[in-house]
């Protein structure tokens, strides 16, 4: 083994640690990746930043479990450059670095071939998070189960717009787009019922009304 690894060019043994680097850091990912550890992937920084917007109205003894909840509505995209797919485009890049270099592959030669090889696993390896995450995101949960539902208005529903409101879903707290059924505009902290589903991300609502007390 050692007379083996002795005979190796710098670049090759280079490009074998390097390998052996990035396989154990994809792995590791991927693991976390399909235990589920994007769940939250479709909370966004617009979500997050447009919290504040919400009213002092709110009833937030109602809200005692938000960082709890699931959040619908933020939109999955696919992205080409992540820390997944870096680490596939490294891996593949060593491997068949290293591989074509053993193989008699001229430098050059072998490091066009590995960069092809790299690029198509970093675009391999972001279409299938993609797919994964849009699992995550929609396989467990169905808005349509929030109809009939009553639920709280989190973000202010703009005029013939979407805002969002804190519903069950499945029997889970979520965070829902939403849009009033009669597009008028609806303050955070009012009260709501789900009259019916837009899209799978969107729900119409309409205000319950408000009962004098006696």
């Amino acid at each position: 083994m050692e007379a083996w690894w002795s005979g190796l060019g710098s670049l090759n043994q280079g490009l074998l640690c390097a390998a052996v680097f990035f396989t154990v850091l994809f792995i590791w990912q991927m693991i976390g990746l399909l235990l589920g550890m994007d769940i939250d992937h479709g909370t966004d920084a617009h979500d997050l930043s447009m919290d504040h917007s919400v009213d002092a109205g709110v009833d937030h003894g109602d809200a005692g479990g938000d960082s709890h909840g699931h959040h619908f509505g933020g939109e999955i995209t696919f992205s080409l450059v992540s820390v997944r797919s870096i680490l596939a485009f490294g891996m593949l890049f060593s491997w068949a670095g290293a591989l074509y270099l053993m193989s008699g592959t001229s430098v050059v030669w072998a490091l066009v071939l590995s960069l092809l090889w790299g690029l198509a696993a970093m675009f391999l390896i972001s279409f299938l998070i993609y797919k994964v995450l849009q699992l995550q995101e929609t396989g467990n949960l169905s808005v349509w189960t929030a109809v009939g539902e009553e639920g709280i208005v989190y973000i202010n529903l703009p005029k013939d717009g979407v805002g969002k409101v804190r519903v069950m879903v499945s029997g889970t707290v979520s965070f829902v787009n939403a849009k009033a059924a009669d597009g008028e505009p609806v303050p955070a902290g009012a009260r709501v019922r789900v009259t019916g589903v837009i899209n799978e991300n969107t729900l119409e609502v309409k205000p319950m009304e408000i009962r004098e007390e006696v």
